[in-house]
C-alpha cells in the first residue's frame, strides 16, 4: 500500500520548485547515536574489533522531539541553488576565497582548494542541474535558508526555515529504524537506497569496504535516484554529506525544547556533517555517524545540504 505524505512546496521561480515532506515528530522519543553494544558490533564488522576513538562522538541518548517539521525530500540541487544565486546576486565563500574541491578528470585525482572549483564546477563533467549542490559552506547554506523563508506562500505559517538540528536530521534519517541504516543493518542493501562506495567505485578507486553491488554512480547522483525511506525522504545515506545547524557536543547535553537543537556551545565551535557520501563505505554512511569538520567557512566537493521548515 502506497504511503501518503504531506508536502510543503516552495516556488523558486523560473519553473523551479523545492519540495519538503512533513515529519510527524511531536512527542516522539528515539535513541540518537549508537549504544555501547552496537558500537562494539560496528567495531567488529568494520574495524577488526578495534573500536575507533571517533565513536565516542556517537554515545547514545534518549531524545523526545517537541514539534513536527518539514524536511527537504531531496538534497538541495544546483538548479535550486542557482535561483538563489541569481536572485540575491550571492557569492559563495569558496568563490570569495581560494576556491573549493573537485576531481581533475585529466589527472584522475581529487584536488583543492582551487579557484576553479565552486558550486558550479566540481570537475565532474556529467554533473547537471539535478545533482546536489556542493562546495557550499554552512554559512552559504544558512543564507539560502534565509532566502527560502521569504518564498513562503503563507498557506502554512512558518516559524523558520533553517538547516536541520542533529536530532531532527537523525530522526528523519532513521525513519523509525533503530538499526545502522533506515532499513536495518545490512550494508549491501544500501545499493537500493544510497549512492555510496560500490563495485563501480572500487574499480576506479579501490576500497576494500566498498559494497559488492552497483548503485550506478561513481560520483554524486542526481537527487532522488534511489528508494526513499519510510518517511518519504531520499538520499539521507550517501550521495553527499549534509550540513547540520547546531553546535557539536555530547547528546546527553541536548536541550529538552526546540526539537533538541543545540543552540548553546559546549566549548566546540566546529560544525558537523551527516550522512556520508558517494565515495565512502557503509560504516561512514550510518544514521548515527557524525563528521566533525574544521572551523571557519569549510566547504567540500562532496558536501551539500537539505533544509527544514518549522511550522
Amino acid at each position: 500500500m502506497k504511503k501518503e505524505f504531506e508536502y510543503l512546496v516552495f516556488d523558486l521561480g523560473n519553473g523551479v520548485e523545492l519540495k519538503l515532506v512533513k515529519v510527524a515528530a511531536k512527542g516522539k522519543t528515539f535513541t540518537i547515536g549508537t549504544t555501547k553494544e552496537d558500537q562494539e558490533k560496528v567495531a567488529t564488522d568494520y574495524f577488526s574489533g578495534k573500536r575507533p576513538a571517533q565513536m565516542d562522538f556517537e554515545d547514545s541518548a534518549s531524545v523526545t522531539l517537541t514539534g513536527d517539521y518539514y524536511i527537504g525530500q531531496f538534497e538541495v540541487n544546483r538548479a535550486q541553488f542557482c535561483r538563489f544565486v541569481e536572485e540575491m546576486k550571492y557569492v559563495t565563500d569558496a568563490e570569495m576565497s581560494e576556491g573549493g574541491y573537485g576531481f581533475n578528470e585529466e589527472t584522475m585525482k581529487f584536488e583543492g582548494r582551487d579557484k576553479k572549483y565552486t558550486w558550479q564546477n566540481t570537475g565532474v563533467s556529467t554533473a547537471g542541474e539535478k545533482h546536489p549542490v556542493t562546495n557550499v559552506s554552512r554559512n552559504d547554506a544558512r543564507k539560502f535558508c534565509e532566502w527560502l523563508m521569504k518564498k513562503s506562500d503563507g498557506k502554512i505559517k512558518l516559524l523558520e526555515v533553517r538547516l536541520p538540528g542533529e536530532a531532527e536530521w537523525e530522526y528523519a534519517c532513521r525513519a523509525g529504524s533503530s538499526g545502522r541504516f533506515c532499513f536495518g543493518d545490512e550494508g549491501e542493501k544500501l545499493a537500493d537506497f544510497a549512492n555510496i562506495a560500490d563495485a563501480s567505485w572500487h574499480e576506479r578507486f579501490p576500497n576494500p569496504q566498498a559494497i559488492k553491488g552497483k548503485d550506478g554512480h561513481v560520483f554524486a547522483a542526481p537527487v532522488g535516484q534511489f528508494k526513499p525511506n519510510d518517511f518519504g525522504v531520499y538520499d539521507m545515506h550517501g550521495n553527499v554529506w549534509e550540513w547540520c545547524d547546531d553546535f557539536f557536543g555530547k547528546y546527553s547535553a541536548l536541550p529538552k525544547e526546540g526539537n533538541a537543537r543545540q543552540t548553546k556551545s559546549q566549548g566546540e565551535g566546529r560544525p558537523v556533517l551527516r550522512g556520508g557520501s558517494w565515495g565512502l563505505p557503509p560504516v561512514a554512511c550510518r544514521s548515527a555517524n557524525r563528521y566533525l569538520v574544521g572551523a571557519g567557512p569549510s566547504r567540500y566537493g562532496a558536501a551539500g545540504f537539505r533544509v527544514i521548515a518549522v511550522p
